[in-house]
């Protein structure tokens, strides 16, 4: 069985706080925050089995997000100092 990975959502830094109060009002808050190479505010989630990551995905401020798109494992660019 895989190991679980972190699920991250890049927001501007002038988007954190907001990103994360919208979060925090549905229940879900980040175990960390990182900055990326490129500045950008990671906000790092705890691996959620998938019967619960629904709601997670539910709960992402898209109209926050500084990436569109989904990534699957953790393998450089998108490996954090956490997966390690």
């Amino acid at each position: 069985m895989a190991k679980p990975i972190p699920t991250r959502f890049s927001v501007l830094p002038e988007n954190e706080a907001a990103a994360i109060a919208h979060l925090e009002a549905r229940g879900y808050s980040p175990m960390a925050i990182e900055k990326d190479d490129g500045g950008l505010s990671v906000l790092i989630f705890r691996p959620l089995p998938d019967d619960q990551m629904f709601g997670l995905v539910q709960a992402l401020p898209v109209h926050l997000s500084a990436k569109i798109g989904i990534v699957m494992g953790n393998q450089p660019p998108f490996a954090s100092k956490l997966d390690h």
